[in-house]
């Protein structure tokens, strides 16, 4: 297959050659006309050299009937034919196949031929001029037909010309503008070729680029073109596709790390209860179970594993559903409702929990009132796992023209460390001792405000308690 570049260089090519060609037919026509003029002043040109060659046989000494093949041969040429007849028609040399009409008038008598200039006119001006090729003088007689006869000393010169004597002049022009119209368009092809690879040089960079993304390399790789022309958009559309795919693919292998890693974390989470669990029901197998006492313990601490195993698969299908790719719904959440809720929820959860919410100038706001409830109760819930009997403080507010909700318990706090991995999945803390949990609440919490479009952050420190803060 021929490259775009070389297409483009023989597409110069073809319309230099059509160019070329319509100058040649137009400039042949033009010089048509101007050789038809030409060839009838040679012909006449002829005539007078037909009669300057009788007059010298004349002064040889020869007839026109012995001079007539050397004349008709020194005038006869390439599209011209010539014949010698006497003055009674009869043929002397030259092309016998050429015998004007008019010659056979003359012979009768009813056309007078002009005798050459300078010789004395004939008196008969009354005759009659029959043939439609003689050209009338005033006077009666008829000039020399340049395609015709011309009166000689002793007879007549015939001529008669055919389209060749014009296409032999055109030949050496002919010879002369289609070499140069083939040097031209061989010329304009080799560079038409040059300046095509040229332009197209950043096309065949996209296209390797675009060949190296289809197996796999997704390296970004950018093309800066100066100037407004197709290039530079095909160049800004590439740049801004790769950058695409590139985001796209460094979006998808974080999202397989850490899908790995959350199967890997599941699985070892979901493992400790189902190793307890079976551990128990082993022991009963081996006669604790005819023991009331150990077989109840045995039997309450499995009832305790299995509800962390509960949980801990009901917060994961949580998690997989806020990760779906189905967008959050947007109603009118009322803000005070959505407070009071998480509050009393905590109070039904802790009796003796004191916790407290407030409103500032924000009534309604809109959102997933479902996944935003449960990133806060996910939020409150951990704050009195992790610090009992603090009091819990709710509150809702503008700030720039965004919507700011936070929870601020004064517990004992977080460490830097803590701090920092808080919403990792499963991350449960450097201190947690005996606080049930399974890792996922805050990790449940951020993904929650991510799909509401928000941010969410934690500001902790030892000792002086907790304040996580979403923006919307």
């Amino acid at each position: 297959m021929k490259s775009i570049s070389s297409r483009l260089a023989a597409l110069y090519a073809l319309l230099l050659g059509i160019t070329v060609l319509l100058v040649i037919i137009a400039s042949s026509v033009a010089l048509l006309y101007e050789l038809t003029g030409f060839t009838g002043d040679i012909v006449i040109a002829k005539h007078e050299e037909a009669r300057i060659l009788s007059q010298q046989a004349q002064t040889e000494g020869q007839s026109l009937a012995q001079a007539a093949p050397r004349i008709a041969g020194d005038l006869s040429g390439i599209g011209l034919r010539v014949s010698v007849f006497d003055l009674k028609g009869k043929f002397l040399g030259g092309d016998q196949t050429l015998r004007p009409h008019l010659l056979d008038k003359i012979v009768k008598g009813t056309v007078v031929l002009a005798p050459p200039p300078g010789a004395p006119q004939p008196a008969s001006h009354h005759r009659i001029v029959l043939h439609e090729r003689v050209v009338p003088r005033g006077d009666g007689l008829i000039r020399p037909d340049p395609f015709g006869l011309t009166a000689v000393a002793g007879g007549y010169v015939a001529f008669r010309t055919s389209p060749a004597i014009i296409f032999v002049s055109l030949i050496p022009y002919w010879r002369v503008i289609v070499t140069i119209a083939i040097l031209a368009i061989l010329g304009s092809w080799f560079i038409g070729r040059y300046f095509a690879r040229q332009a197209l040089l950043p096309l065949n960079e996209v296209s390797k680029s675009l060949q190296a993304l289809a197996k796999g390399d997704y390296t970004q790789r950018r093309f800066v073109m100066v100037g407004g022309d197709e290039m530079m958009l095909l160049t800004n559309a590439f740049n801004d596709a790769a950058a695409n795919v590139a985001l796209a693919m460094e979006e998808r292998k974080q999202t397989e790390g850490r899908m790995r890693q959350f199967v890997a974390d599941a699985g070892h989470e979901l493992r400790t209860p189902l190793t307890v669990i079976a551990g128990y029901i082993d022991v009963l197998r081996r006669g604790a179970i005819a023991e009331p006492t150990v077989a109840k313990q045995i039997l309450s601490t499995m009832a305790i594993e299995k509800e962390h195993m509960r949980g801990l698969i009901d917060r994961l299908m949580r998690l997989a559903r806020l990760d779906s790719e189905a967008p959050p719904r947007e109603d009118p959440i009322d803000v005070a409702d959505l407070l009071r809720g998480q509050a009393d929820a905590a109070r039904r959860l802790d009796e003796r929990c004191e916790i407290s919410y407030s409103s500032e100038g924000l009534t309604t706001i809109l959102g997933d009132r479902g996944e935003l409830g449960e990133a806060l109760w996910n939020i409150v819930e951990n704050a009195l796992k992790y610090a009992p009997g603090a009091p819990i403080h709710l509150r809702a507010f503008k700030e720039d023209g965004k919507t700011v909700l936070t929870v601020h318990d004064d517990g004992p706090g977080m460490s830097e460390s803590e701090r920092m991995h808080a919403f990792e999945r499963f991350y449960r803390g450097d201190e947690r001792g005996e606080i049930g949990g399974t890792g996922l609440g805050l990790a449940i919490a951020k993904r929650a405000v991510e799909r509401a479009g928000g941010t969410i952050a934690i500001e902790s420190a030892p000792g002086r308690g907790t304040t996580v803060t979403i923006v919307l």
